[in-house]
Protein backbone atom coordinates (compact mmCIF):
# COMPACT_ATOMS: atom_id res chain seq x y z
CA UNK A 1 0.00 0.00 0.00
CA UNK A 2 2.70 2.51 0.72
CA UNK A 3 4.70 2.02 -2.23
CA UNK A 4 1.43 2.71 -4.42
CA UNK A 5 0.29 5.79 -2.41
CA UNK A 6 4.88 6.99 -2.87
CA UNK A 7 3.88 6.36 -6.77
CA UNK A 8 0.90 7.88 -6.74
CA UNK A 9 2.43 11.60 -5.28
CA UNK A 10 5.34 11.04 -7.45
CA UNK A 11 2.64 10.85 -10.22
CA UNK A 12 0.76 13.79 -9.21
CA UNK A 13 3.94 15.87 -8.98
CA UNK A 14 5.12 15.04 -12.34
CA UNK A 15 1.56 15.44 -14.11
CA UNK A 16 2.07 19.08 -12.65
CA UNK A 17 5.81 19.59 -13.68
CA UNK A 18 4.66 18.28 -17.03
CA UNK A 19 2.38 21.08 -17.30
CA UNK A 20 3.95 23.65 -16.58
CA UNK A 21 6.58 22.38 -19.46
CA UNK A 22 3.26 22.27 -21.95
CA UNK A 23 1.65 24.93 -21.26
CA UNK A 24 4.29 27.28 -22.81
CA UNK A 25 4.27 25.63 -25.68
CA UNK A 26 1.98 25.84 -28.98
CA UNK A 27 -1.17 24.68 -28.42
CA UNK A 28 -0.07 23.19 -24.98
CA UNK A 29 -2.72 23.47 -22.87
CA UNK A 30 -5.00 21.93 -24.84
CA UNK A 31 -2.76 18.61 -25.71
CA UNK A 32 -1.63 18.50 -22.41
CA UNK A 33 -5.20 18.48 -20.71
CA UNK A 34 -5.86 15.42 -23.57
CA UNK A 35 -2.52 13.79 -21.76
CA UNK A 36 -3.61 14.89 -18.51
CA UNK A 37 -6.84 13.09 -19.15
CA UNK A 38 -5.41 9.82 -20.37
CA UNK A 39 -2.92 9.50 -17.34
CA UNK A 40 -5.29 10.10 -14.43
CA UNK A 41 -7.91 7.90 -16.29
CA UNK A 42 -4.78 5.16 -16.24
CA UNK A 43 -3.73 6.19 -12.51
CA UNK A 44 -7.57 5.49 -11.74
CA UNK A 45 -7.72 2.27 -13.22
CA UNK A 46 -4.23 1.12 -11.27
CA UNK A 47 -5.05 2.40 -8.28
CA UNK A 48 -8.32 -0.01 -8.48
CA UNK A 49 -6.80 -2.71 -9.82
CA UNK A 50 -4.31 -2.77 -6.79
CA UNK A 51 -7.60 -1.89 -4.09
CA UNK A 52 -8.73 -5.00 -5.33
CA UNK A 53 -5.85 -7.66 -5.16
CA UNK A 54 -4.40 -5.67 -2.06
CA UNK A 55 -7.90 -6.25 -0.28
CA UNK A 56 -8.06 -9.72 -1.31
CA UNK A 57 -4.52 -10.32 0.42
CA UNK A 58 -5.45 -8.24 3.43
CA UNK A 59 -8.68 -11.17 3.98
CA UNK A 60 -6.54 -14.39 2.53
CA UNK A 61 -4.03 -13.47 5.53
CA UNK A 62 -6.57 -12.53 8.64
CA UNK A 63 -6.26 -14.98 11.00
CA UNK A 64 -10.06 -14.63 11.74
CA UNK A 65 -10.89 -15.74 7.79
CA UNK A 66 -8.52 -18.88 8.56
CA UNK A 67 -10.45 -20.01 11.44
CA UNK A 68 -13.75 -19.74 9.65
CA UNK A 69 -13.32 -19.88 6.25
CA UNK A 70 -11.16 -21.87 4.11
CA UNK A 71 -9.43 -21.04 1.00
CA UNK A 72 -10.51 -23.04 -2.43
CA UNK A 73 -9.08 -21.17 -5.15
CA UNK A 74 -8.14 -18.15 -7.06
CA UNK A 75 -10.63 -17.61 -10.17
CA UNK A 76 -10.17 -14.58 -12.82
CA UNK A 77 -13.00 -12.10 -12.85
CA UNK A 78 -13.52 -8.47 -14.96
CA UNK A 79 -15.51 -5.73 -14.18
CA UNK A 80 -16.14 -2.24 -15.63
CA UNK A 81 -15.58 0.31 -14.00
CA UNK A 82 -15.04 4.40 -15.22
CA UNK A 83 -12.42 3.70 -15.69
CA UNK A 84 -12.59 0.86 -17.63
CA UNK A 85 -12.87 -2.36 -17.43
CA UNK A 86 -10.43 -4.13 -14.97
CA UNK A 87 -9.61 -7.73 -14.98
CA UNK A 88 -8.36 -8.91 -11.50
CA UNK A 89 -8.32 -12.54 -9.20
CA UNK A 90 -10.10 -13.46 -6.11
CA UNK A 91 -10.57 -16.62 -4.07
CA UNK A 92 -13.46 -18.49 -3.56
CA UNK A 93 -13.82 -19.86 0.20
CA UNK A 94 -15.91 -22.34 2.31
CA UNK A 95 -17.51 -21.15 4.92
CA UNK A 96 -16.62 -24.12 7.48
CA UNK A 97 -19.94 -24.17 9.56
CA UNK A 98 -22.41 -24.20 6.66
CA UNK A 99 -20.70 -25.16 3.76
CA UNK A 100 -21.81 -22.13 2.08
CA UNK A 101 -19.54 -20.99 -0.80
CA UNK A 102 -18.58 -17.19 -1.06
CA UNK A 103 -16.09 -14.92 -2.57
CA UNK A 104 -14.53 -12.90 0.33
CA UNK A 105 -13.53 -10.10 -1.49
CA UNK A 106 -16.84 -10.18 -3.79
CA UNK A 107 -18.66 -9.56 0.08
CA UNK A 108 -15.83 -6.62 0.84
CA UNK A 109 -16.75 -4.77 -1.86
CA UNK A 110 -20.15 -5.40 -2.15
CA UNK A 111 -20.36 -6.32 -5.66
CA UNK A 112 -22.74 -8.24 -7.29
CA UNK A 113 -22.30 -11.71 -8.23
CA UNK A 114 -21.90 -11.80 -11.99
CA UNK A 115 -21.92 -8.54 -12.18
CA UNK A 116 -20.09 -6.89 -15.06
CA UNK A 117 -21.11 -3.05 -14.84
CA UNK A 118 -20.64 -1.36 -11.48
CA UNK A 119 -23.39 0.05 -10.37
CA UNK A 120 -22.07 3.66 -11.14
CA UNK A 121 -21.49 2.89 -14.22
CA UNK A 122 -24.67 0.84 -15.25
CA UNK A 123 -26.48 4.53 -13.52
CA UNK A 124 -24.55 6.30 -15.93
CA UNK A 125 -25.49 3.93 -18.58
CA UNK A 126 -28.90 4.48 -18.73
CA UNK A 127 -29.01 8.57 -18.05
CA UNK A 128 -27.00 8.09 -21.42
CA UNK A 129 -29.12 5.86 -23.23
CA UNK A 130 -32.51 7.69 -22.45
CA UNK A 131 -31.07 10.95 -24.41
CA UNK A 132 -28.85 9.56 -27.10
CA UNK A 133 -28.61 5.50 -29.03
CA UNK A 134 -27.63 2.76 -27.51
CA UNK A 135 -23.99 2.50 -29.50
CA UNK A 136 -23.11 6.05 -28.12
CA UNK A 137 -24.44 5.31 -24.76
CA UNK A 138 -22.34 2.46 -24.64
CA UNK A 139 -18.83 4.55 -25.93
CA UNK A 140 -19.60 7.20 -23.19
CA UNK A 141 -19.82 5.75 -19.91
CA UNK A 142 -15.89 4.14 -19.44
CA UNK A 143 -12.97 5.01 -20.41
CA UNK A 144 -11.71 3.09 -23.46
CA UNK A 145 -14.13 0.70 -23.29
CA UNK A 146 -16.98 0.12 -25.53
CA UNK A 147 -20.28 -1.84 -24.41
CA UNK A 148 -22.11 -3.13 -26.46
CA UNK A 149 -25.52 -1.72 -27.92
CA UNK A 150 -26.98 -5.99 -26.52
CA UNK A 151 -26.05 -5.02 -23.18
CA UNK A 152 -27.47 -1.32 -23.03
CA UNK A 153 -30.91 -2.77 -24.04
CA UNK A 154 -30.76 -5.60 -21.78
CA UNK A 155 -30.45 -2.89 -18.94
CA UNK A 156 -33.00 -0.76 -19.60
CA UNK A 157 -35.44 -3.63 -19.73
CA UNK A 158 -34.08 -5.17 -16.57
CA UNK A 159 -35.31 -1.91 -14.84
CA UNK A 160 -38.18 -1.90 -12.46
CA UNK A 161 -39.25 2.18 -12.93
CA UNK A 162 -41.37 3.28 -10.11
CA UNK A 163 -42.61 6.76 -10.88
CA UNK A 164 -44.06 7.50 -7.73
CA UNK A 165 -43.34 9.75 -4.50
CA UNK A 166 -43.31 9.65 -0.79
CA UNK A 167 -46.34 10.80 0.74
CA UNK A 168 -45.74 14.37 1.43
CA UNK A 169 -46.30 15.19 5.62
CA UNK A 170 -48.56 17.66 4.34
CA UNK A 171 -51.72 18.60 1.76
CA UNK A 172 -51.78 21.74 -0.40
CA UNK A 173 -55.11 23.25 -0.72
CA UNK A 174 -55.51 24.74 -4.31
CA UNK A 175 -59.04 25.88 -6.15
CA UNK A 176 -58.09 23.91 -9.46
CA UNK A 177 -55.52 21.22 -10.68
CA UNK A 178 -54.59 21.01 -14.44
CA UNK A 179 -54.07 17.54 -15.98
CA UNK A 180 -52.90 17.48 -19.57
CA UNK A 181 -52.48 14.25 -21.83
CA UNK A 182 -51.51 13.11 -24.96
CA UNK A 183 -49.61 10.78 -27.10
CA UNK A 184 -46.50 9.75 -28.59
CA UNK A 185 -46.86 6.92 -31.31
CA UNK A 186 -43.55 4.97 -31.73
CA UNK A 187 -42.69 2.32 -34.07
CA UNK A 188 -41.85 -1.49 -33.04
CA UNK A 189 -38.72 -3.60 -34.24
CA UNK A 190 -41.49 -5.93 -35.78
CA UNK A 191 -43.46 -3.90 -37.18
CA UNK A 192 -46.60 -1.85 -36.01
CA UNK A 193 -46.42 0.89 -33.53
CA UNK A 194 -47.41 1.62 -29.74
CA UNK A 195 -48.84 4.58 -27.98
CA UNK A 196 -46.40 5.55 -24.57
CA UNK A 197 -48.70 7.79 -22.67
CA UNK A 198 -48.60 11.14 -21.25
CA UNK A 199 -50.04 13.00 -18.43
CA UNK A 200 -48.73 16.04 -16.62
CA UNK A 201 -50.15 17.14 -13.05
CA UNK A 202 -49.99 20.84 -12.46
CA UNK A 203 -51.91 23.42 -9.83
CA UNK A 204 -51.14 26.71 -10.53
CA UNK A 205 -48.33 28.72 -13.63
CA UNK A 206 -46.10 31.53 -13.30
CA UNK A 207 -45.31 33.76 -16.55
CA UNK A 208 -41.98 34.88 -17.12
CA UNK A 209 -41.62 36.97 -20.24
CA UNK A 210 -43.46 34.87 -23.04
CA UNK A 211 -42.78 31.76 -21.35
CA UNK A 212 -44.98 30.35 -18.82
CA UNK A 213 -43.57 27.79 -15.86
CA UNK A 214 -46.23 24.89 -14.85
CA UNK A 215 -45.81 24.70 -10.65
CA UNK A 216 -45.92 21.61 -8.61
CA UNK A 217 -45.14 19.57 -12.17
CA UNK A 218 -45.87 16.24 -11.71
CA UNK A 219 -45.22 13.55 -14.88
CA UNK A 220 -47.06 10.22 -15.46
CA UNK A 221 -46.90 7.84 -17.93
CA UNK A 222 -45.50 4.54 -20.26
CA UNK A 223 -46.91 1.97 -21.96
CA UNK A 224 -50.33 1.17 -20.99
CA UNK A 225 -52.36 -1.07 -23.54
CA UNK A 226 -55.46 -2.04 -22.23
CA UNK A 227 -54.39 -0.93 -18.87
CA UNK A 228 -55.88 3.08 -19.33
CA UNK A 229 -57.76 2.90 -15.48
CA UNK A 230 -53.92 1.76 -14.20
CA UNK A 231 -52.76 4.99 -15.20
CA UNK A 232 -55.34 7.36 -14.18
CA UNK A 233 -55.29 5.25 -10.84
CA UNK A 234 -51.62 6.52 -10.28
CA UNK A 235 -53.07 9.99 -11.17
CA UNK A 236 -55.82 9.72 -8.63
CA UNK A 237 -53.60 8.34 -5.64
CA UNK A 238 -51.23 11.11 -6.27
CA UNK A 239 -54.02 13.71 -6.22
CA UNK A 240 -55.76 12.53 -2.79
CA UNK A 241 -51.84 12.05 -1.28
CA UNK A 242 -50.83 15.19 -2.54
CA UNK A 243 -53.80 17.81 -2.53
CA UNK A 244 -56.95 18.35 0.41
CA UNK A 245 -59.06 16.80 -2.91
CA UNK A 246 -62.68 17.46 -1.12
CA UNK A 247 -61.36 21.50 -1.31
CA UNK A 248 -60.73 21.16 -4.72
CA UNK A 249 -63.21 22.95 -6.78
CA UNK A 250 -62.02 21.39 -10.53
CA UNK A 251 -60.06 19.30 -12.39
CA UNK A 252 -59.52 20.09 -15.61
CA UNK A 253 -58.33 17.35 -18.03
CA UNK A 254 -57.00 18.75 -20.97
CA UNK A 255 -56.22 16.22 -24.44
CA UNK A 256 -57.41 15.67 -27.87
CA UNK A 257 -60.60 14.21 -27.06
CA UNK A 258 -59.31 11.01 -27.08
CA UNK A 259 -61.30 8.20 -25.11
CA UNK A 260 -58.45 7.28 -23.23
CA UNK A 261 -57.93 10.83 -22.01
CA UNK A 262 -61.78 11.06 -21.12
CA UNK A 263 -61.49 7.62 -18.88
CA UNK A 264 -59.85 10.26 -16.61
CA UNK A 265 -63.34 11.64 -15.85
CA UNK A 266 -64.36 8.62 -14.84
CA UNK A 267 -61.98 8.38 -11.87
CA UNK A 268 -60.70 12.24 -11.18
CA UNK A 269 -63.73 13.67 -9.07
CA UNK A 270 -65.34 17.16 -10.50
CA UNK A 271 -63.11 16.69 -13.29
CA UNK A 272 -63.60 18.60 -16.76
CA UNK A 273 -63.16 17.31 -19.88
CA UNK A 274 -61.37 20.58 -22.14
CA UNK A 275 -60.43 20.24 -26.00
CA UNK A 276 -56.90 21.67 -25.75
CA UNK A 277 -56.67 24.71 -28.55
CA UNK A 278 -54.08 23.61 -30.63
CA UNK A 279 -55.94 20.51 -32.04
CA UNK A 280 -59.24 22.63 -32.17
CA UNK A 281 -57.36 25.18 -34.37
CA UNK A 282 -55.39 22.21 -36.22
CA UNK A 283 -59.30 21.00 -37.17
CA UNK A 284 -60.26 24.39 -38.16
CA UNK A 285 -57.34 24.90 -40.36
CA UNK A 286 -57.73 21.92 -41.81
CA UNK A 287 -61.04 22.44 -42.87
CA UNK A 288 -60.77 26.09 -44.33
CA UNK A 289 -57.94 25.30 -46.11
CA UNK A 290 -54.77 26.08 -46.88
CA UNK A 291 -54.45 30.07 -47.73
CA UNK A 292 -53.01 31.83 -51.01
CA UNK A 293 -52.88 35.61 -51.62
CA UNK A 294 -56.28 35.17 -53.49
CA UNK A 295 -58.03 33.42 -51.40
CA UNK A 296 -56.84 34.89 -47.90
CA UNK A 297 -59.50 37.04 -47.08
CA UNK A 298 -62.51 34.20 -47.83
CA UNK A 299 -60.03 32.19 -45.53
CA UNK A 300 -59.50 34.56 -42.12
CA UNK A 301 -63.41 35.06 -42.42
CA UNK A 302 -64.56 31.59 -42.41
CA UNK A 303 -62.18 31.03 -39.40
CA UNK A 304 -63.64 34.19 -37.68
CA UNK A 305 -67.30 32.72 -38.04
CA UNK A 306 -66.27 29.15 -37.01
CA UNK A 307 -64.76 30.53 -34.28
CA UNK A 308 -67.44 33.27 -32.90
CA UNK A 309 -69.98 30.21 -33.19
CA UNK A 310 -67.70 28.43 -30.41
CA UNK A 311 -67.76 31.26 -28.63
CA UNK A 312 -71.85 31.45 -28.29
CA UNK A 313 -71.53 27.88 -28.23
CA UNK A 314 -74.11 27.40 -31.17
CA UNK A 315 -72.87 24.00 -33.19
CA UNK A 316 -75.66 24.16 -35.40
CA UNK A 317 -74.24 27.40 -36.69
CA UNK A 318 -70.71 25.80 -36.42
CA UNK A 319 -72.41 23.11 -38.58
CA UNK A 320 -73.63 25.26 -41.62
CA UNK A 321 -70.54 27.59 -41.88
CA UNK A 322 -68.53 24.24 -42.62
CA UNK A 323 -71.17 22.37 -44.44
CA UNK A 324 -70.58 25.99 -47.12
CA UNK A 325 -66.79 25.34 -46.96
CA UNK A 326 -67.54 21.74 -48.36
CA UNK A 327 -70.17 22.47 -50.79
CA UNK A 328 -67.38 24.42 -52.62
CA UNK A 329 -64.65 21.46 -52.06
CA UNK A 330 -64.68 19.65 -55.49
CA UNK A 331 -62.06 17.30 -54.65
CA UNK A 332 -63.54 14.00 -53.10
CA UNK A 333 -60.03 13.15 -50.94
CA UNK A 334 -60.28 16.62 -49.43
CA UNK A 335 -63.86 16.60 -48.92
CA UNK A 336 -63.81 13.24 -47.05
CA UNK A 337 -61.30 14.60 -44.86
CA UNK A 338 -62.82 17.28 -44.12
CA UNK A 339 -65.61 15.56 -42.83
CA UNK A 340 -63.97 13.45 -40.62
CA UNK A 341 -62.41 17.13 -39.13
CA UNK A 342 -66.21 18.02 -38.99
CA UNK A 343 -66.56 14.94 -37.13
CA UNK A 344 -63.94 15.20 -34.85
CA UNK A 345 -65.46 18.87 -33.52
CA UNK A 346 -69.12 17.41 -32.89
CA UNK A 347 -67.58 14.48 -31.23
CA UNK A 348 -66.02 16.73 -28.78
CA UNK A 349 -68.73 19.30 -28.29
CA UNK A 350 -68.88 19.11 -24.36
CA UNK A 351 -64.77 19.83 -24.32
CA UNK A 352 -64.89 22.83 -26.77
CA UNK A 353 -67.88 23.96 -24.65
CA UNK A 354 -65.83 23.69 -21.33
CA UNK A 355 -62.65 25.20 -23.54
CA UNK A 356 -64.76 28.61 -23.74
CA UNK A 357 -67.10 28.20 -20.96
CA UNK A 358 -63.79 28.50 -18.09
CA UNK A 359 -61.16 30.11 -20.41
CA UNK A 360 -60.63 32.45 -17.34
CA UNK A 361 -59.81 29.29 -15.22
CA UNK A 362 -57.38 27.45 -17.79
CA UNK A 363 -53.66 28.21 -19.09
CA UNK A 364 -53.66 26.89 -22.66
CA UNK A 365 -52.41 23.17 -23.33
CA UNK A 366 -48.89 22.20 -23.71
CA UNK A 367 -49.28 18.80 -23.78
CA UNK A 368 -47.95 18.64 -27.33
CA UNK A 369 -44.50 20.36 -26.28
CA UNK A 370 -44.09 17.98 -23.51
CA UNK A 371 -44.55 14.69 -25.75
CA UNK A 372 -42.08 16.44 -27.80
CA UNK A 373 -39.77 17.07 -25.34
CA UNK A 374 -40.01 14.21 -23.44
CA UNK A 375 -40.78 11.50 -25.30
CA UNK A 376 -40.88 12.20 -29.42
CA UNK A 377 -37.22 13.15 -29.07
CA UNK A 378 -35.22 10.03 -28.45
CA UNK A 379 -38.43 7.72 -28.91
CA UNK A 380 -40.12 8.56 -32.46
CA UNK A 381 -38.02 11.67 -33.79
CA UNK A 382 -35.46 9.38 -35.88
CA UNK A 383 -36.17 5.90 -38.11
CA UNK A 384 -36.40 3.62 -34.68
CA UNK A 385 -37.34 0.43 -34.08
CA UNK A 386 -38.23 -0.44 -30.25
CA UNK A 387 -39.10 -3.16 -27.91
CA UNK A 388 -42.54 -2.35 -26.62
CA UNK A 389 -40.74 -3.20 -22.73
CA UNK A 390 -37.83 -0.68 -23.99
CA UNK A 391 -40.41 2.52 -25.23
CA UNK A 392 -42.30 2.01 -21.88
CA UNK A 393 -38.76 1.86 -19.72
CA UNK A 394 -37.23 4.21 -21.96
CA UNK A 395 -40.57 6.77 -21.63
CA UNK A 396 -40.87 6.68 -17.94
CA UNK A 397 -36.79 7.01 -17.08
CA UNK A 398 -36.53 10.13 -19.14
CA UNK A 399 -40.26 11.72 -16.60
CA UNK A 400 -37.98 10.19 -13.59
CA UNK A 401 -35.37 12.57 -14.90
CA UNK A 402 -38.08 15.33 -15.70
CA UNK A 403 -38.96 15.16 -12.03
CA UNK A 404 -35.60 15.80 -10.88
CA UNK A 405 -35.58 11.93 -9.33
CA UNK A 406 -32.45 9.90 -9.27
CA UNK A 407 -32.16 7.19 -11.68
CA UNK A 408 -29.58 5.59 -9.50
CA UNK A 409 -31.66 4.60 -6.65
CA UNK A 410 -33.80 2.72 -9.05
CA UNK A 411 -30.75 0.69 -9.97
CA UNK A 412 -29.34 0.07 -6.84
CA UNK A 413 -32.60 -1.64 -5.53
CA UNK A 414 -32.21 -3.90 -8.75
CA UNK A 415 -29.12 -5.52 -7.60
CA UNK A 416 -28.76 -8.49 -6.04
CA UNK A 417 -25.94 -7.93 -3.36
CA UNK A 418 -26.71 -11.09 -0.51
CA UNK A 419 -25.19 -10.26 2.92
CA UNK A 420 -23.76 -13.69 4.69
CA UNK A 421 -23.86 -12.38 8.55
CA UNK A 422 -21.15 -14.45 8.87
CA UNK A 423 -19.32 -12.14 6.29
CA UNK A 424 -19.37 -9.16 8.82
CA UNK A 425 -16.88 -9.96 10.83
CA UNK A 426 -14.39 -10.06 8.21
CA UNK A 427 -14.78 -7.37 6.75
CA UNK A 428 -14.61 -5.29 9.81
CA UNK A 429 -11.65 -6.89 10.81
CA UNK A 430 -9.65 -6.07 6.99
CA UNK A 431 -11.12 -2.48 7.28
CA UNK A 432 -8.74 -2.58 10.21
CA UNK A 433 -6.37 -3.77 8.63
CA UNK A 434 -6.16 -1.93 5.65
CA UNK A 435 -6.77 1.30 7.98
CA UNK A 436 -3.80 0.70 9.94
CA UNK A 437 -2.02 0.11 6.46
CA UNK A 438 -2.30 3.26 5.53
CA UNK A 439 -0.12 5.32 8.05
CA UNK A 440 2.97 6.30 6.36
CA UNK A 441 5.27 9.53 6.04
CA UNK A 442 5.27 11.56 3.15
CA UNK A 443 8.39 10.53 0.69
CA UNK A 444 10.38 13.06 -0.60
CA UNK A 445 10.41 14.47 -4.38
CA UNK A 446 13.64 15.31 -6.12
CA UNK A 447 14.07 18.68 -6.36
CA UNK A 448 12.84 20.00 -10.21
CA UNK A 449 15.76 21.08 -12.75
CA UNK A 450 13.91 23.34 -14.54
CA UNK A 451 11.23 26.17 -14.12
CA UNK A 452 11.67 29.85 -12.86
CA UNK A 453 12.68 30.64 -9.18
CA UNK A 454 8.83 31.79 -8.47
CA UNK A 455 7.82 27.81 -10.26
CA UNK A 456 10.20 26.11 -8.00
CA UNK A 457 9.27 28.27 -4.76
CA UNK A 458 5.48 27.33 -5.77
CA UNK A 459 6.28 23.54 -5.89
CA UNK A 460 7.99 23.69 -2.71
CA UNK A 461 5.26 25.34 -0.85
CA UNK A 462 3.10 22.71 -1.92
CA UNK A 463 4.87 19.50 -0.68
CA UNK A 464 5.85 21.61 2.80
CA UNK A 465 2.00 21.81 2.85
CA UNK A 466 1.43 18.09 2.07
CA UNK A 467 4.27 17.08 4.77
CA UNK A 468 2.51 19.54 7.13
CA UNK A 469 -0.71 17.80 5.85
Amino acid sequence: MENILHDFEEKVISLMTEFLKNSMELGGLSNFTEYLNAQLMQLGYDLTKFSLEYAEDVIFNLKERKNQFESLEKDDRKIVTIFGEIDFKRRYYLDKENNQRVYLLDEYFKIASNERLLENVETKLIEEAIQTNYEKAGKSVAYNTQISKQTVMNKISELKVNLEDKKPSTKKIVDNIYCIADEDHVHLQKGGIVEPRLIVVYDSIIKDGKRTKLCNKKHFGGVYSKKIDDLWEEVLTYIDNTYELEKVKNIYILGDGANWIKTGLEWLPRSINVLDKFHLTKAVNGIVGKETKENKEEKEEYKRRVYRSFYALDFKQTKEIIYEILAEEMEEVSRKKKEKLLQYILNNKEGITNLYKHQKELHGCSAEGHVSHLYSARLSSRPLGWKTINVDNVSRLRLVKADNKEIKEMVHNKRKVIEFKEVEKIRHYAKEKIKGSINFKVGTIPVMEFGTTEQRKFFKQILEYKKAV
